[in-house]
């Protein structure tokens, strides 16, 4: 009889290992989520950066709250990583713009299909023999200019960004000239 009950729990327990293994967490966690259709800029987020560089929301003036939704993690994480690529592009603008770095495509003679990556230089990179500046980009999400996108969107971009030491170092540069 001991022998039979255990044999029983023994395919049941099969059963309910066979089950599971069939489900689709994944799946099944998308279930109750909205669409991961997020903004596409910064405006459309209802965010803005203050006048201390501090990531706000344009009515509220609160930081950005990552638990947007409540319980569905998954979804808060692609929102989050949606808004971090739109930094990421705010980003290079105040490289282009404030830093008046150049954006340069690598390698030069790169054929349409073949790999291609970019970096920002100084814009006297290939006149000035003395000093250059040059940015490269690593893998993963922080890309050339950022130190950490959460400092970005948590603190400020003074704390996320590398562009207080790139102006630093343009008057460093500066000073030795004059």
């Amino acid at each position: 009889m001991a022998q039979l009950l255990a044999q029983d729990e023994k395919e049941k327990t099969t059963a309910l290992k066979d089950l599971l293994s069939r489900i689709d967490l994944d799946e099944l966690m998308k279930k109750d989520e909205p669409p991961l259709n997020f903004p596409e800029t910064l405006d459309e987020f209802e965010y803005a950066f203050n006048e201390h560089g501090q990531l706000r929301h344009i009515q509220t003036g609160e930081p950005f709250v990552f638990n947007y939704k409540e319980d569905l993690h998954r979804w808060n994480q692609k929102r989050y990583e949606a808004l971090g690529e739109i930094i990421t592009k705010y980003v290079y603008q105040l490289l282009e713009n404030s830093c008046n770095l150049k954006k340069e495509i690598l390698p030069v003679d790169a054929t349409e299909d073949e790999p291609k990556s970019f970096i920002y230089v100084s814009e006297d990179a290939l006149t000035n023999p003395e000093k250059i500046m040059v940015l490269i980009q690593g893998s993963g999400v922080v890309r050339a200019g950022q130190w950490a996108r959460r400092l970005i969107i948590n603190e400020d971009l003074d704390s996320g960004t590398q562009i207080p030491f790139i102006n630093r170092a343009k008057e460093c540069q500066n000073m030795a000239h004059t």
